[in-house]
């Protein structure tokens, strides 16, 4: 039966998700030292990542989300855990993303097994042009707007060619991160802004300079300081306007609570070894079909 992508807001009820891919986690250290950086002594196992996995897994099914997960591409990789970053659907289009890192390309290849059967208006696959760096983090759409983040791993030339594919469809917003290197660490947009809720949106204000007037005057946002931003308290998972999967961790405590106030139920589930890598719940998803 062949499916259609669909995705318009971040928090539309989820029907079809992929899920990062916990088995076969840094098996091939090789590729990480040649690839991008040294291996790092404090990543999780494995056996670490499998339950976590398997309760945020547990946890969509028993609402309905049909759940997929990448397929094993063998020793060319390290690291499945967040295709977030690998693809993003927006509309009825998937994008395949220009990743920073050279050892997170071969990433795509684990996906596209999943998404033989989708059809719909030609092309549904839209690939940038090389120059052109975007990663799925930085990449949200919600309510009438694509918003983009400007970050270490999304580029100007990114932006713009989200701007000239889809300016006829919705309009296009840049997002200025806050200069990394020097002030801090915020690696994409959903490390500083999600939406969550029928009008609400986690923010670290300090992550993002100038914070866009449409924020405010749409978003009942829920302020987040900075140990919470770096425990990735903005990194939570909408399965609908209704229901959030949310990080169970002393600094998601009161983001939590503040999130239940607006009579949205909240699944907390132990998630401890992916944002070690630099990515928690939504970073770990890539949904492919929202109604």
């Amino acid at each position: 039966m062949k499916r259609t992508f669909s995705q318009y807001n971040e928090t539309d009820t989820l029907k079809t998700v992929i899920i990062g891919r916990w088995e076969g986690f840094h098996e091939e250290e090789a590729y990480t030292t040649f690839l991008d950086d040294s291996p790092r002594d404090d990543y999780p196992t494995a056996d670490e990542l499998k339950p976590e996995f398997e309760a945020f897994q547990k946890a969509l099914e028993d609402h309905g989300v049909e759940v997929l997960i990448p397929e094993n591409i063998g020793n060319f990789l390290y690291d499945q855990l967040t295709p977030r970053d690998v693809a993003t659907v927006i509309g009825n289009k998937m994008v395949i993303c220009n990743m920073a890192k050279r050892s997170r390309k071969y990433e795509v290849a684990g996906i596209f097994p999943l998404i033989s059967d989708f059809t719909g208006q030609e092309p549904m696959l839209l690939i940038p042009p090389v120059e052109c760096l975007i990663e799925g983090g930085d990449v949200m759409i919600d309510k009438g707007r694509l918003i983009v983040g400007l970050s270490q791993r999304t580029n100007i030339k990114g932006y713009e060619w989200l701007l000239d594919t889809f300016t006829d469809q919705m309009e296009v917003i840049p997002v200025y991160l806050t200069d990394l290197k020097k002030e801090e660490n915020i690696l994409h947009l959903d490390c500083a802004f999600n939406p969550v809720g029928e009008n609400s949106a986690l923010i670290y204000e300090d992550g993002i300079k100038p914070i866009p007037n449409f924020f405010e005057k749409e978003y009942d946002l829920i302020k987040v300081n900075k140990k919470e931003q770096q425990a990735l308290a903005t990194n939570v998972f909408s399965a609908s306007k209704d229901l959030v999967i949310a990080r169970d961790h002393p600094q998601s405590k009161r983001t939590v609570e503040e999130m239940r106030k607006r009579g949205i139920e909240v699944i907390e589930i132990p998630f401890d070894g992916a944002p070690v890598t630099g990515g928690s719940l939504r970073c770990c998803t890539l949904p492919l079909i929202r109604k």
